[in-house]
């Protein structure tokens, strides 16, 4: 819990208002409530709650409208948006224009107070990740602006989307984010997987659909699809730009519909299963090459989450990089404490082009490797610990094969970038190989803005 919380409420219902402040009212938090979306905007200049509780549809001003005032005015203030009109669309709508939840009337009380505990308990764990503390969210460990924004967001649609694309490069973690979203959802039935670049291109429609006996040869008994299996919860369709373009058509039915049918059948199947999708490809050159469908693509991009390379959040190296080691270190029991700094410095210098994958194998292999209480350097590959050049020059050059640490090694190379860029961020981030988000970190650690 966060101290001296607030909360306003604004509803033209007197007797909702009423209803909503009594049910949410416990020691420790302090309602405010209006009956006009005027006198609410003004209430939240005055007191700047933590979270917003407004009707959508009021005489003068919408509830979209109050969200708009809300956050121009503190976009770190939750809203949570109520109405008697619910749809998935709608509630997607108002998630993407800021809103933190999107409730149907009438509210049920215990789900209401649910969500704003969990929103309440959110903005606890953002306060100490910017503290600097670890913090884990459904499995995901992270320290940066960037993966607490996405968690954030995963919270944000988990109750209500029925289709989501997930991007992001090859092992940044977009099959735990699919279990995150699946588990934010509050879904009873399972969450299952496919991969689609593991698949035969003629067993596409039995995995997902299933068959019925004789269907075709060696189909010498009914078989349930992934549809099947994940009825009342989630499929995840992992590396989705690899489906062959026969069965995008019949995807987009099935996700249309809610109705599968199997191949051989006669009858179609209802289905209640929500669509989570992941590409590392960019699907929209993809279908301007005409190997994925358009209309497949907006139906499964009504929300997209963008997963940021490690490169983009250095932060969270060090953070991961013990994370790793307290796994491996208890899988291999051994008695390993953490990293040298020098070993951590490593670590944070390398690009990272395989991701939360590559890292979790480095400080795997280093777990075996190691024989004391620390992981060195020299449990490390050398392709980590040998410096790289920067624009052909020579090692020596950038102060490596010198009495330097590491770090002042890195401190050199970060000042010789944007000497040579004449200041400019972009350009000094594209000499080194790394993201300008990773630059402005180094640059804040060496006190060189």
């Amino acid at each position: 819990m966060i101290d001296s919380v607030s909360i306003v409420v604004i509803d033209d219902n007197l007797g909702s208002l009423e209803l909503l402040s009594a049910a949410l009212a416990r020691p420790g938090l302090e309602i405010f409530t209006a009956s006009n979306p005027v006198d609410g905007i003004e209430l939240v200049k005055q007191h700047r709650p933590r979270l917003v509780l407004t009707d959508l549809v009021m005489p003068g001003m919408s509830g979209l409208e109050v969200l708009d005032h809300v956050v121009a005015f503190d976009p770190a203030i939750d809203a949570i948006l109520m109405t008697a009109h619910y749809t998935t669309e709608t509630a997607v709508a108002a998630i993407r224009a800021g809103a933190a939840d999107y409730l149907q009337k009438p509210v049920k009380l215990s789900l209401l107070r649910e969500r704003v505990s969990a929103l309440i308990d959110s903005a606890a764990r953002r306060q100490r990740a910017h503290s600097g503390a670890e913090m884990e969210f459904e499995g995901l460990v992270a320290r940066s602006d960037k993966m607490w924004e996405l968690f954030a967001m995963i919270e944000r649609v988990a109750p209500h989307f029925r289709s989501i694309l997930i991007k992001g490069p090859t092992g940044a973690g977009k099959d735990l984010i699919a279990q995150a979203l699946h588990l934010r959802g509050g879904l009873k039935g399972r969450f299952v997987v496919l991969n689609c670049s593991a698949v035969v291109e003629t067993l596409f429609e039995s995995e997902l659909f299933g068959h019925v006996k004789g269907a075709f040869t060696g189909a010498d008994r009914d078989k349930a699809g992934l549809f099947d299996l994940a009825n009342g919860g989630t499929l995840f369709l992992d590396e989705i730009g690899d489906m062959p373009m026969a069965t995008q058509a019949k995807l987009l039915r099935a996700i249309q519909n809610q109705e599968v049918m199997p191949v051989g059948g006669l009858t179609p199947k209802r289905v209640n299963v929500r669509i989570v999708a992941a590409t590392h490809k960019d699907l929209k050159s993809a279908i301007a090459e005409g190997k994925f469908r358009e209309d497949l693509y907006y139906r499964l991009a009504m929300v997209e989450l963008a997963v940021p390379s490690l490169r983009d959040r250095p932060e969270d190296i060090a953070l991961l990089a013990r994370h790793f080691m307290r796994k491996f270190a208890h899988e291999f029991a051994k008695p390993i404490d953490g990293l040298t700094p020098r070993a951590t410095l490593v670590l944070e210098r390398h690009s990272w082009p395989g991701n939360v994958r590559e890292l979790e194998h480095v400080i795997g292999r280093a777990c075996m490797l190691t024989e004391g209480h620390l992981i060195d350097v020299d449990s490390l590959p050398d392709h980590l610990v040998q410096p790289e050049r920067l624009n052909g020059a020579a090692p020596d050059d950038c102060g490596f094969g010198t009495t330097l640490t590491l770090e002042e090694q890195e401190k050199r190379l970060v000042t010789q970038a944007m000497k040579e860029a004449d200041g400019n961020q972009s350009e000094a981030a594209r000499r080194l190989g790394i993201g300008r988000d990773a630059l402005r970190y180094k640059l804040k650690r060496y006190d060189l803005l």
